[in-house]
């Protein structure tokens, strides 16, 4: 029986996302239930949290399973992926969604634009950091501080926004603390002056505005 290039990837990217979950559920157990969270509790988080019927912006695609997830559920998902096999990857995993445009380039280079694209209601998942294991590294870790100028330079454009920070353990919460992170302060301070109200839930920074 002839095998196809389409039936090849299928079988590449199952085995590539199989691999992901068990190492995530492995990691999880041995760490006694704590942070980082397993994907599927922070699938709940988003959705339990953001505003229904609403566009999503994602910041770092990966392998397109938040994607995936929220094309799903929400009626247009636009994500931005720096890494090209990423995006490569994404972009034929993905391919049958009308609703979900992906977008090659940095955070730096995109977001902005993106955010532009939308108007009233938009939920944001900034999920666009260096997490090893052929992620894209840019010139900082995360891109976290120019993604939250932006968002607060454009608030006024919305009626309502809502934020979501992943791993935010990884924010600098003491001065000896190892991380090329901000300090978790700076998320706080940057809720209070842009008038987001927040809270963290399963290692996640939620920030909504509400005009």
């Amino acid at each position: 029986m002839k095998i196809t290039m389409t039936s090849r990837f299928k079988r590449y990217s199952a085995l590539l996302i199989g691999i992901h979950r068990v190492k995530e559920w492995f990691f999880f157990i041995q760490r006694n239930f704590d942070a980082p969270y397993p994907t599927f509790i922070k699938r709940k988080t988003l959705t339990s949290h953001s505003e229904p019927n609403s566009a999503w912006i994602e910041t770092g695609t990966y392998m397109g399973s938040m994607s995936l997830f929220l094309a799903k559920r929400f009626p247009k998902i636009i994500t931005i992926e720096p890494s090209k096999f990423y995006f490569d990857f994404s972009q034929s995993r993905l391919k049958r969604f009308e609703n979900v445009e992906i977008i090659f380039g940095s955070s730096e280079e995109n977001f902005e634009q993106a955010l532009l694209g939308e108007k009233n209601v938009v939920n944001i998942w900034l999920d666009g950091h260096f997490s090893e294991g052929g992620t894209f590294l840019g010139q900082s870790v995360s891109p976290i501080i120019h993604e939250l100028d932006v968002i607060g330079a454009h608030k006024n454009k919305f009626n309502t926004i809502c934020v979501f920070v992943d791993d935010v353990r990884l924010f600098q919460r003491y001065e000896l603390q190892q991380t090329e992170y901000p300090p978790f302060v700076f998320l706080l301070d940057w809720a209070s002056q842009n008038g987001f109200c927040w809270e963290i839930q399963n290692d996640i920074f939620i920030a909504k505005y509400r005009s």
